[in-house]
């Protein structure tokens, strides 16, 4: 196994990537620093999975975000400072960094 920080992990090249509840956990400014990289280890056609939350979840996205924070109390880690966005920013965001996308819940 091979733990590495996202934001500084060597990607090499890759024909499909899977982040799934990650990017959050980010700074915001290094969340298109990742995607940025991601976009680069993947070759045109190339596909990334993302699972992200929603800030415009409501209820849902609290209940998470509440579980997260516990999950990590519970670890013995102190709690972060979650940086979500809403579909559209993350698909706005996916966008500028070369991604075409879709949203399914």
């Amino acid at each position: 196994m091979l733990e590495a920080d996202i934001r500084s992990a060597p990607f090499g090249s890759a024909d499909a990537v899977v982040i799934l509840d990650v990017l959050h956990y980010l700074p915001a400014q290094s969340q298109p620093e990742v995607l940025q990289r991601v976009r680069a280890a993947l070759p045109p056609g190339g596909l990334l999975l993302l699972r992200v939350g929603d800030a415009g979840g409501g209820v849902r996205l609290r209940f998470t975000q509440w579980v997260d924070q516990l999950m990590l109390l519970a670890r013995g880690q102190r709690a972060l400072s979650l940086h979500c966005r809403s579909i559209e920013q993350w698909r706005e965001l996916l966008h500028r960094c070369g991604f075409d996308s879709r949203a399914e819940p």
